[in-house]
């Protein structure tokens, strides 16, 4: 394949689509599963609640009775028992009368409201209601936070800390999700030390290696760091092999066609295929995708920022397909710009961006600097897109901004 026959953005997403995710399952327990992604539609066994309970502490009546009470005019009823929580009902709430119940009582049969118990007096034997309520006030009912057979949690959605109260309710112990997919992260580049060592001059620090990986193991993968690329083939074909056996592989730098930038011939040198090599974004230009020993393979551009946002636009929807979750829209937020942005027509690019304000009134702020430059992705909330077919966009046009998630 030429190199930088760019693509476009939607034709480098369907070829790094195309091939259907086919991941595994396995069995985990409820307290492991925050953060996994659902492998089946899980349905409740039970309704939740399993009873009918007071959402108050109160006096649990028939809501006809309380009618055109008021302060000045209470309504009376005598007082028939009380439900403790925990207890069974075994009292029951006729006519005219009423039973002394607390925040998670079960409703005794025959009552149908709950009044609060700042609205009550107490009396000897009986009580004085100063206010209505209306039928079903301060009462849920069986089943209404949760029907028996519902889904409670649907199949590819990725478990959140809410989600495992709902899990906990309906007594879902063990749950079966998606396994991780396992991710072999490499660096390439003769320029590149470990984060622990002090580069010698006219060398850097390894920071592509610990972005990527925070950024996979945020959306499900399991990421493995299988080492430095010395920039040869025998030292790239050594470092691939070996990475074989994982269900993705990433090697940042390297992606450009400098003289010792040798990824895209190892590649087809071990019968792979490069499907791409370009895409038409700023940055990332010159990102590689293709197939090794039956797996997806990314080549990133070694420039920090380059880099992440390629992770975030191209590798990441792949990834989330590969941990079997379902689509789903990116979280946006809408704002105003402070000042003009120029772009280069025929290109997608991305402009990171700061946003202030409140109560949804926000102003957007780029942030410009070069794609080597990792500090303006630590400072940045977000991104802007700017489409290929634009030159720019405008002070106080309003703009979607991409959270970093």
């Amino acid at each position: 394949m030429e190199f930088l026959k760019a693509v476009t953005v939607q034709q480098a997403l369907e070829l790094i689509l195309s091939t259907p995710p086919t991941p595994e399952m396995e069995m985990t327990g409820l307290d492991e599963a925050s953060g996994r992604v659902v492998a089946e539609d899980i349905l409740a066994a039970e309704a939740i609640p399993g009873f009918s309970r007071s959402l108050v502490d109160g006096y649990a009546v028939v809501a006809k009775d309380t009618q055109g009470a008021r302060e000045t005019s209470p309504a009376f009823l005598k007082l028939s028992g009380e439900v403790r929580i925990g207890d069974v009902a075994r009292v029951h709430a006729a006519e005219g009368s009423c039973v002394l119940v607390s925040t998670g009582s079960m409703v005794p049969e025959g009552a149908d409201g709950v009044v609060m118990q700042e609205y009550v007096r107490a009396l000897e034997g009986e009580v004085e209601v100063t206010r209505p309520v209306y039928k079903g006030e301060n009462i849920i009912y069986t089943g209404e936070d949760v029907g028996k057979g519902s889904v409670v949690i649907a199949r590819g959605k990725r478990i959140g800390p809410f989600d495992l109260g709902v899990l906990a309710a309906i007594g879902a112990a063990r749950i079966k999700v998606f396994s991780r997919p396992r991710v072999a992260l490499l660096s390439s580049g003769d320029e590149i030390v470990p984060v622990e060592e002090r580069p010698p001059f006219g060398k850097v620090r390894d920071i592509n290696r610990h972005t990527v990986a925070a950024l996979l193991r945020a959306s499900g993968a399991d990421v493995t760091f299988t080492g430095l690329v010395r920039d040869t083939i025998e030292d790239i074909t050594e470092k691939l092999t070996a990475s074989g056996e994982y269900d993705l592989i990433l090697v940042s730098g390297g992606s450009s066609k400098g003289e010792r930038d040798h990824v895209t011939d190892v590649i087809e040198k071990l019968g792979g295929e490069i499907m791409l090599h370009g895409i038409n974004v700023k940055p990332g230009k010159p990102t590689i995708f293709g197939r090794i020993f039956g797996k997806p393979i990314f080549g990133l551009p070694g420039h920090p920022v380059s880099c992440a946002m390629v992770t975030v636009r191209f590798v990441l929807p792949l990834l989330r397909r590969l941990t079997g979750e379902a689509l789903r829209p990116p979280m946006t937020s809408a704002g105003t710009l402070t000042t003009n942005i120029p772009s280069s027509y025929g290109f997608e690019e991305y402009v990171r961006v700061k946003i202030s304000g409140e109560g949804g009134r926000y102003l957007v702020t780029p942030i410009f600097a070069k794609s080597s430059v990792i500090s303006s992705l630590s400072e940045a909330e977000g991104y802007i897109v700017i489409p290929e077919g634009m030159e720019g966009l405008e002070k106080d046009e309003l703009v979607e901004v991409h959270r970093f998630e």
